[in-house]
């Protein structure tokens, strides 16, 4: 006797397969969709890095929703030629993220409060800032260049270019040293603007800020030699460097505040800022340490200038450029 054929299933196995898929896709939009809702839409790094023509510099006419550690969300927006100040007076400044005024509106780093371009990037150091002002003065022509020196990080960085320091990924901007495999993929990809993946990867793949490392005084006097270089090759423009203190060397009580851990006593550490005056003597310098002793001239869990650290040196640099 022959068995019975087995009934039909009740449903086509498109409609089985696909049914459990779109509930799938469905969750996973939906939980994408709250996450960008309790996260603002902003991820915690700027996103909008390139490697153009072998430096390192911001998309052009792009913008990035950036969220501090303190929790607060601020926008970053680029012109044309990738400044944050995409329109500005005859003064160009160019340095790091402190002049980029990470943490801070467009309208609030100290760039755009003196109406001048903001040539900063995160991530330069001395060498890229000075490459960067060579490229920008024959197209802005300004009549002033000022060069900052930033003790968190650019006596770390030395002289080396920052493409040598960090590797750029789909707008992303990640440690040379702290790159494998896994990471340069993920952040290569699509996944990497998925905020439920992107959050995490961030924990997992970067590393959190560095203290500066023992300093050498010696730097001072191969920065000011880069200065000099640049000055040469460009005769009637006017050359100013500023020396621009980590918060921790401010005040004892920032130092307890800040998120670098130095050792010692910072604030009392006078090495880098002496050498750094001696080694410019006889050029124009600004000594930013003096204005910046307040311990709310720097953010909450950040290192970064705040807004009032901001309008601080804006004051004192407009001073000087009268």
């Amino acid at each position: 006797m022959s068995e019975a054929p087995a009934p039909p299933p009740l449903f086509p196995w498109p409609i089985r397969w696909g049914l459990p898929l779109a509930a799938c896709s469905l969750a996973c939009g939906l939980s994408e969709g709250l996450m960008r809702l309790a996260d603002g839409n902003a991820f915690p790094q700027v996103d909008i890095f390139e490697a153009r023509e072998g430096q390192l510099r911001l998309e052009a006419n792009a913008e990035a929703r950036v969220r501090r550690p303190d929790g607060g969300i601020y926008t970053l927006r680029t012109g044309a030629r990738g400044l944050r100040s995409p329109t500005g007076s005859d003064v160009l400044i160019v340095g790091d993220s402190q002049v980029l005024g990470y943490g801070v509106e467009d309208d609030e780093p100290f760039p755009a409060l003196l109406r001048v371009f903001n040539a900063g990037v995160p991530g330069h150091g001395i060498a890229d800032a000075v490459q960067h002002a060579a490229e920008l003065i024959p197209a802005l022509r300004p009549s002033v260049v000022l060069l900052v020196v930033n003790q968190a990080n650019d006596w770390d960085e030395g002289m080396k270019p920052a493409l040598e320091r960090y590797v750029v990924r789909n707008g992303w901007l990640g440690s040379a040293s702290q790159a494998n495999a896994t990471g340069v993929r993920f952040w290569s990809s699509p996944l990497s603007r998925v905020h439920l993946l992107a959050y995490p990867a961030l924990v997992i793949f970067k590393r959190a800020p560095q203290p500066p490392g023992l300093p050498d005084p010696a730097l001072a006097t191969t920065f000011r030699s880069a200065f000099d270089a640049l000055a040469h090759e460009n005769p009637g423009v006017r050359f100013i460097a500023a020396y621009l203190p980590v918060d921790a060397a401010t005040s004892s009580v920032r130092a307890a505040a800040s998120p670098l851990a130095l050792p010692g006593e910072p604030w009392a550490d006078t090495t880098i800022h002496d050498a750094t005056l001696a080694a410019f003597a006889g050029t124009e310098i600004i000594d930013l340490l003096p204005i910046l002793s307040e311990p709310d001239n720097f953010q909450v869990g950040d290192y970064h200038l705040s807004v009032k650290g901001h309008a601080a040196v804006a004051g004192v640099v407009r001073e000087r450029l009268r």
